[in-house]
């Protein structure tokens, strides 16, 4: 591999960082400031139940069905040419979301923004592992780091503050509207001071995999979400009877392209290895897990309880402190006790889960909430500095960039899967309920019990993965 640039690794790596870094923290962001906007969004636009869920799933579906062909773009045309064709492509969809004017348009927009996000970020870790070497490089993931915990923070604050100010009487879209002079700074910046960087041997991209993939994931989740509020009609059961086919038709072609000595954005052959199978499995659900809770947290303290936005956004606050103070104790931890630390925070992350559920049968006090959220927070603060180094560990040193790539992928597929799950079970007790949509219902009944159940599932995904992670544990020990 060569490094094309117009400067000396070492004088351009620092001035490039701080640019690849907004990337980072704008992408991170959006992804979780739309959470405390979501009420007014439904009640602005409209929307349905389904389509408030679709505006969040969009965005993780097409994110992770272009993102290995984000980065071989990368390595195909240049990194910094595709941080700021990505960069420009979130920038337009985050306008189209803010002047949306049905439900419909602002999940198509948050698609197009999945998409550009799914552009840019391989570049940000490509880019760092690059540009720096040694100490350098492990002090400039560690302030990737820092950032990725910023944007948490900011998303729930910033977006609270947006809606409790009201610009212009602009409300919710505000919270898109921010992205664009972040954007702006990236994209004339990026121009200047990003070291260009790209492989010498140009890699084909997999776009019938990631075409073939996207429609599996969106013949199962969309009639999923749909099927329900419209009593299961013709096209839903369709709908999810194709899924099979179509996943089918996706391992055939990726197996057919491994064969060929092609990059498959998901090599089948990695799941023969029992290690990766169960690090996969117990990823995809603990990635479910954290996607889904934020949502019928959210739901369940805006209309459930009628606190406002910004009300509801502070509760994430200590949970974003504890996560720092995870991610502070995580490498100590993995030292003294090896693998058994992620098991220790999935542990004290489904404590947590499980006082959320006995707080939304029986109470709706804020410190219960506080604490289960804080523990929740410093559960994840533990596991996820560890969790991909701890996949990466069972498979060849030859197989960790596709490996990688695949945690990624399933990353974002949990995340969406998630969601579905959890916004049906709530959504679905909600309407049964009988409960108005504007009513401040109490928490024992309501959306009380709906926030419990649906946060049942959250507790199960998580016990399920702490079982395939002690699994994966043994097995290394036995190995070893």
């Amino acid at each position: 591999m060569k490094l094309v640039r117009k400067e000396p690794r070492s004088a351009g790596a620092n001035s490039s960082l701080a640019v690849l870094l907004t990337g980072n923290f704008v992408t991170i962001l959006d992804l979780f400031i739309v959470n405390v906007a979501l009420p007014n969004i439904q009640r602005d636009l409209h929307a349905t139940n389904a389509e408030l869920q679709m505006i969040m799933v969009a965005y993780s579906v097409s994110y992770g069905a272009m993102l290995l062909n984000g980065a071989r773009l990368g390595d195909l045309y240049g990194r910094r040419r595709m941080f700021l064709s990505g960069m420009a492509i979130f920038a337009v969809a985050s306008l189209l979301c803010g002047i949306a004017s049905s439900p419909w348009s602002l999940i198509a927009s948050r698609a197009l923004q999945g998409i550009g996000a799914a552009l840019l970020m391989p570049q940000v870790y490509a880019s760092l592992r690059l540009l720096f070497d040694g100490d350098k490089r492990r002090w400039a993931f560690g302030v990737m780091g820092g950032v990725q915990g910023a944007a948490g923070v900011a998303s729930q604050v910033l977006g609270g503050g947006l809606m409790a100010l009201d610009i212009g009487g602009l409300g919710w879209r505000l919270i898109f509207f921010v992205n664009l002079p972040v954007a702006a700074y990236a994209i004339i910046a990026g121009k200047w001071f990003i070291v260009e960087t790209r492989e010498t041997v140009s890699a084909r991209l997999d776009m019938m995999g990631a075409f073939l993939g996207a429609a599996a994931l969106t013949a199962i989740l969309l009639p999923a979400m749909m099927g329900r509020e419209q009593h299961w009609p013709w096209w839903t059961i369709i709908g999810l009877l194709s899924s099979v086919p179509l996943l089918t038709a996706f391992i055939a072609h990726e197996n057919r392209l491994r064969q060929r000595g092609g990059a498959p954005i998901v090599d089948p052959s990695l799941f023969r290895n029992d290690g990766f199978a169960f690090g996969m499995v117990a990823s995809f659900l603990f990635f479910s897990a954290i996607s889904s809770f934020s949502l019928s947290l959210t739901i369940f303290l805006q209309v459930g309880l009628g606190w406002a936005p910004l009300q509801a956004a502070m509760l994430f606050l200590p949970s974003t402190i504890a996560f720092f103070a995870g991610s502070l104790v995580s490498a100590f931890l993995a030292k003294r006790t090896g693998h058994q630390a992620p098991i220790f925070g999935m542990g004290i992350f489904g404590l947590g889960l499980l006082i959320a559920v006995a707080d939304g049968l029986f109470g709706g006090e804020t410190s219960a909430l506080t604490i289960s959220v804080v523990m929740q927070g410093f559960g994840q603060g533990i596991i996820i500095p560890l969790l991909l180094n701890m996949v990466l560990s069972t498979v060849a040193n030859s197989e960790a960039g596709m490996a990688s790539g695949v945690f990624s992928t399933i990353q974002t597929a949990g995340s969406a899967f998630g969601l579905t799950i959890v916004g049906i079970i709530l959504f679905g007790m909600i309407d049964e309920s009988g409960v108005a949509i504007n009513s401040a219902a109490p928490a024992a009944g309501g959306y009380g019990a709906a926030f419990a159940v649906a946060t049942l599932y959250n507790v199960a995904a998580v016990a399920l993965s702490l079982v395939l992670f002690r699994a994966l544990h043994g097995r290394e020990r036995s190995h070893a």
